[in-house]
């Protein structure tokens, strides 16, 4: 299709030759055209240099326009247009004004027709000729069509051409292009941003030539406003001398009226310099006092104030009333949607709410945020954001621009398995660069995913083209492990696992996870847990299988938690799990969506999808419990207050269950109807205002985390390890080797001394034998030998098979005695002194164990009833009782009992050894 230049063109040749008689009337007819083309001709030159003289230029013929000038105030482009048909036309009626060419071309610029790349060689002959006006042009067109698709064909112009010839306009004075590097070094995303190029291109605004006969308004207002651009940059941004800065707060702080009521970017440059003590002696309380007096009137001064609360900064900390300011300005002040978002997602205020937070992050067009938000999708890699080509689009451009994270950011997110952004070619294509300019991290993932498929289970890996042999990989591998990085830990046993460059083997496999999760790799920690869940490489191991997976929740993996969470349904006869493990995370990562599928958070199924929940191990706890429970994972995830979200729990949750949590929040003042377990509006808007009372839940360990390996109360600090092994190891073979009942006594004595110090495998020893060796009763008393298998039933040592029947058989021989009356004192004691029987998931499942042994459950009503405990129920082991033992423990705090026994014996043993070493 012909350009509308070339249709000019023709049309001028398109002249008939005159002949004939006609030809003096043609005469006098051609005079008159040509006196109406010359008064055209005129016009449109006179009109083309007024609306589109170009600055810098100096042949231009009236003011100077600059580029963002040239578009109608009211976007009425039918204005453009003529403007370009008339520079067009003196374009071509005046070949000899130059300027006319470049005048039209700007306009066909800003004018952006089809058929503009035609144009662009023209435009670029004028740039390699060093015009800055054409310069800016190239930079422009690029700017405009940089995310063109690929069908449009090639661009004319890349990335590396348009910022050289920005940066060539702006070299030569050209106050648009300056203007332009300087939001690029402010905002990014096609350059990186550096606060030290933006006080250059300040300065260079400043010191830039005249912009043509008559610069304008805009021009002195422009470079006017650069210092004080400097100087705010120089305070809010690290890296400047402390003269430098000095010199900045005392501009800043005359053109800001002392923080009160001068020009909103002075007022809060000067106090976040006062916040920061840049320039000037820091001030915090000061600062936060002038934020105080302008939020009323200035909602820019919020996002400050709101972080300088969440902080503690300048005064007492309160974080929900940072929220609460934040919340309604995030749709008209950009500064405040990711602090609020940070605020969401650490759960320190208020439960954490991940899916809010990363709508917060995905609406702003910042890099900073984006990363951010990246970060979340990888956790939350079910979550689907609107626009998603803006966040890949941001990332790239600030990757392209050697913005720190940004690649690396993109490269996790593209090799996600979430349709909206899975680009693995591309995203290798990033790292490799970054592994060649020494990226480790790069480097790592770059290798891990020389391999296709490497962590499916469904589909054989494959090799993909180009990138690393297995010969680098092993090269790799090696010089990690020499290293101690444990990524090279973790991808060696990934290969080891599938047979892939190494033969298969799971023992050495699983050999590298355990050398990975102690270096720290929480991937690792997972599939570590995994090996011992399913004995790939390593026997099966219930105990450290949990153990590995805690760690790895403890340290943010949703993974872990969910296979915990998984986990807790099967954790009927160990009991190696609590209710916040099983219930509250459970359904808090239902209310995050964690697992459903979809697009729609809150469109699943609770009753399927939290069945069995409520049967099993959680039965040991009792109903209240349970309820506690449920109720503490909104606390832990308050998404799931949403009304769909809760009606659709509500009526999963057991009838029992819902009545328990009415009467809780009828209890505390949060409902006012009778607790009936329909869970109505009133009572769901009472649980909302029950979480928001209580606030988040904290992030202290669970009673049984480190059940697996110490007691409640370890004396450690008492004795020194290698004492308590050599006195250990010297009275248990006097044991073995005792003959006469003379020697059995004494070695039993001993026995009893580490025992009452909390030496477990002396308590099992003990334990096991109570029922069986009168000697041991003779020495042992009831009271001793019930702590001693309440503390084994807890701790569930390494190595102790059945306890649960032992103690029963201990407590059946105690009820022979007649000395059941002991169990419930000793009971009640361990329970003030041993804050994991507090538990009410542990306690219940080990009160489970008194209804088997004979008078057991009575001594502890007895004993409950004699101390003056109320709210017990009918039966010892009930769960009335037990909640009030709890109680009782809890408000009574520990009896002393066991901590001055584990004195007495730590002396006890101290000279023991002492004796022996003579």
């Amino acid at each position: 299709m012909l350009r509308p230049v070339h249709v000019l063109v023709l049309s001028c040749l398109a002249l008939a030759p005159l002949t004939g008689g006609a030809f003096a009337a043609q005469a006098s007819s051609d005079k008159s055209d040509d006196a109406a083309k010359k008064a055209a001709l005129s016009e449109a030159i006179s009109i083309c240099d007024q609306g589109a003289s170009v600055p810098l230029d100096p042949e231009a013929k009236a003011p100077p326009v600059q580029y963002f000038d040239l578009f109608p105030q009211d976007m009425n482009l039918s204005k453009l247009k003529s403007l370009a048909d008339k520079c067009q036309a003196a374009m071509l009626g005046a070949p000899l004004e130059k300027r006319l060419t470049l005048q039209w071309l700007r306009v066909e610029v800003a004018l952006d027709q089809p058929g503009l790349t035609w144009l662009i060689p023209q435009v670029k002959l004028l740039a390699d000729g060093g015009n800055p006006e054409a310069n800016f042009l190239l930079y422009e067109f690029y700017s405009a069509h940089r995310h063109d698709s690929v069908d449009a064909g090639a661009p004319p112009i890349m990335r590396g051409m348009a910022l050289d010839a920005l940066q060539k306009a702006g070299t030569a004075g050209h106050l648009t292009a300056l203007l332009t590097l300087l939001h690029q070094y402010t905002e990014g995303p096609l350059l990186r941003r550096d606060a030290h190029k933006v006080v250059e291109t300040a300065q260079r605004i400043i010191d830039a030539p005249a912009q043509g006969q008559s610069p304008g308004e805009w021009d002195s207002q422009l470079r006017a406003a650069m210092p004080l651009r400097i100087a705010q940059t120089m305070l809010e941004k690290d890296g400047f001398p402390g003269d430098e800065q000095q010199k900045a707060f005392r501009a800043v702080e005359a053109d800001s009226k002392a923080g009160t009521d001068g020009p909103e970017a002075s007022v809060l440059a000067y106090i976040k310099a006062l916040r920061l003590g840049r320039g000037t002696q820091q001030d915090a309380a000061k600062a936060r006092q002038l934020l105080e007096a302008r939020v009323s009137h200035d909602e820019y001064a919020i996002p400050m104030l709101a972080d300088m609360l969440a902080k503690g900064e300048g005064g007492p900390a309160d974080g929900k009333r940072a929220i609460a300011l934040l919340r309604p300005v995030t749709k008209s002040v950009a500064e405040a949607r990711p602090i609020l978002a940070g605020l969401l997602s650490d759960g320190k205020f208020v439960g954490r709410q991940p899916r809010a937070a990363i709508q917060l992050l995905s609406a702003p067009r910042d890099l900073d945020a984006y990363i951010r938000l990246a970060g979340l999708l990888l956790d939350y890699d079910g979550v689907r954001i609107d626009y998603p080509d803006l966040l890949v689009e941001c990332l790239g451009d600030g990757a392209d621009a050697g913005e720190p994270g940004a690649a690396l950011a993109l490269a996790r997110l593209e090799l996600l398995d979430n349709q909206q952004f899975k680009n693995e070619d591309h995203a290798r294509a990033m790292l490799k660069p970054l592994a060649d300019a020494g990226d480790r991290d790069a480097l790592w993932l770059y290798a891990s995913t020389q391999y296709a498929n490497l962590d499916s289970t469904s589909y054989r890996p494959s090799r993909r083209d180009g990138g690393l042999s297995d010969d680098d990989l092993k090269a790799l591998i090696g010089e990690g492990e020499g290293k101690k990085e444990p990524q090279a830990y973790l991808l060696h046993a990934k290969l080891l696992r599938r047979g892939l460059i190494y033969p298969q083997d799971d023992v050495r496999a699983t050999a590298m996870l355990i050398n990975a999760a102690n270096l720290g790799s929480v991937e690792a920690m997972v599939l570590l847990g995994d090996a011992y869940d399913n004995g790939l490489g390593i026997d099966k191991n219930p105990r450290e299988r949990l153990h590995a997976w805690r760690e790895a929740a403890r340290l943010g993996s949703l993974q872990a938690k969910s296979k915990l969470a998984n986990a807790f349904t099967f954790d009927s006869f160990d009991h190696l799990m609590t209710l916040r493990e099983g219930i509250t995370n459970r359904i808090a990562l239902y209310n995050d969506g964690i697992g459903r599928m979809g697009a729609v958070v809150f469109g699943g199924d609770a009753g399927i999808e939290l069945s069995g929940l409520f049967s099993g191990p959680a039965s040991s706890a009792g109903t209240a419990a349970v309820a506690a429970a449920v109720m503490d994972a909104f606390r832990e995830a308050p998404a799931g207050l949403d009304e769909e979200n809760l009606v659709g729990i509500g009526k999963a949750l057991p009838d029992e269950i819902r009545i328990a949590i009415e009467t809780t929040l009828k209890s505390e003042g949060f409902y006012a109807g009778e607790p009936k377990g329909y869970f109505g509006p009133d009572a769901r808007k009472a649980l909302a205002a029950w979480v928001d009372a209580k606030g988040p839940l904290t992030d202290a360990p669970s009673p049984q985390t480190a059940a697996g390996t110490q007691q409640a109360a370890p004396a450690s600090d008492m004795l020194a390890g290698e004492i308590l092994d050599r006195v250990r190891d010297k009275v248990f073979a006097r044991a073995q080797a005792a003959k006469t009942e003379k020697q059995k006594l004494a070695a039993i004595k001993q026995l009893g001394m580490l025992a009452r110090y909390g030496d477990l495998p002396s308590r099992w020893v003990l334990v096991r034998n109570y029922h069986q060796a009168r000697a041991i009763r003779s020495v042992v008393t009831p009271e001793e030998i019930t702590r001693y298998a309440l503390d084994i039933l807890v701790s569930k040592p390494e190595g102790v098979d059945k306890p649960e029947f032992e103690f029963i058989f201990d407590l059946t021989q105690i009820a022979k005695d007649r000395k059941s009356k002991a169990v419930g004192s000793a009971t009640l004691q361990a329970i003030r002194d041993d804050p994991r029987l507090q538990d009410p998931l542990t306690l219940g499942a080990i009160m489970g164990q008194f209804a088997f042994a004979p008078d057991a459950c009575d001594s502890v009503l007895a004993a409950a009833k004699k101390a003056g405990i109320n709210g017990t129920g009918s039966d010892g082991c009930d769960e009335q009782t037990r909640t009030a033992l709890i109680a009782y423990a809890k408000d009574k705090g520990a009896s002393g009992t066991d901590a001055a026994a584990r004195k007495a014996a730590a002396e006890e043993i101290k000279a023991l050894d002492a004796q022996a070493a003579k």
